[in-house]
């Protein structure tokens, strides 16, 4: 697909409808370089054409027992465009998405200029600084206006676990759900083949949490698995978001990780870390239970847990080399 004649029809009144420069090309590749995706898989290739920077699902080995609808790499791709998005804002371009998800593509279009605030600019450089936190929190709790905030950030519904009562129901499927994916030997293998040493892709062992709540939300075959009353007891000196469409199409999935990623880099830029957890809801039966049991409305995609770090290094994935980035 072309995006040019979009293109042309939404940038007239910028003045300026020269292609990015070689410079805003390489802070938009490392933009999306740097997002987070399912077991770093990092499912995209990018391309630049005119003032469009035009995201597509790759193809790669299909994750078939974690991911066999496509939902978490989707929502990978949503991750993705938020940052290209915030990477224009940041350059001083006002932006435009456009959502193609029967193809698996998503088109960031700079539309006209438009100076960056210092917001902007501090979202812009939470991109890089952004990583995923499998560690306990410092149990401080994370201020209501930080809160509000972070959800605000979100472009669909984000909705906080709130009291003993929505606590304790997410303990529950966290515990059901870690010890289905643990006893599941296929799922483990698959798991595995993403897990060993520093890589471009997937997940160096070293990252992996082996007890508490993180634990729940990845649990390999080495995890330690708490019951529900230790997982409660954790749940109530953290902050959960769960991230919520009213339907569950690609878009929606597409929509959901572009939400996620918003919210992520905006607890970043207050001083949060953040990790996200959808293993849990590779179960049927668990979005389910949330869904009724949360009174949400829709179906859960993703769940994000927020907090202030305890003072330890942050082990970090690799990523792809940038030029392996434009691949088609």
């Amino acid at each position: 697909m072309s995006w040019l004649p979009m293109l042309r029809r939404q940038s007239p009144e910028s003045g300026d409808e020269r292609p990015w420069t070689p410079e805003e090309v390489a802070v938009l590749a490392e933009a999306v370089r740097r997002a987070p995706s399912v077991h770093n898989t990092q499912p995209w290739s990018l391309r630049v054409q005119g003032r469009a920077a035009v995201l597509r699902l790759r193809s790669m080995p299909e994750l078939v027992h974690h991911d066999p609808d496509g939902r978490d790499r989707r929502m990978s791709c949503g991750a993705a465009v938020a940052n290209l998005a915030i990477a224009m804002r940041g350059l001083g371009w006002a932006t435009d998405v456009h959502w193609h998800a029967d193809d698996g593509e998503a088109a960031v279009i700079g539309t006209h200029r438009r100076p960056a605030t210092a917001i902007d600019r501090e979202r812009r450089e939470a991109i890089g600084r952004r990583a995923s936190f499998r560690r306990a929190f410092t149990g401080r709790p994370v201020p209501h206006l930080a809160r509000a905030s972070v959800a605000a950030a979100a472009t669909t519904q984000a909705t906080w676990v709130d009291g003993p009562a929505e606590e304790h129901v997410l303990a529950r499927l966290l515990a059901y759900a870690a010890r289905a994916n643990h006893a599941d030997k296929t799922y483990q293998r698959e798991l595995g083949a993403w897990i060993g040493p520093v890589s471009d892709e997937g997940l160096p062992a070293e990252v992996l949490p082996v007890r508490g709540v993180p634990a729940t939300g990845l649990a390999t075959g080495a995890t330690r698995l708490p019951d529900q009353a230790q997982i409660a007891r954790s749940l109530a000196q953290e902050s959960v978001l769960v991230f919520s469409t009213i339907t569950d199409g690609p878009r929606d999935q597409l929509m959901a990780g572009e939400a996620a990623e918003r919210a992520w880099l905006e607890a970043t830029r207050l001083g949060l870390v953040a990790s996200v957890m959808t293993q849990p809801l590779r179960l049927s039966e668990v979005r389910a239970a949330l869904s009724v049991e949360l009174g949400l409305g829709g179906m859960p995609q993703l769940l994000m847990r927020i907090g202030y770090p305890l003072a330890i290094p942050v082990p970090r994935a690799g990523r792809r080399p940038l030029p392996d980035l434009f691949a088609d």
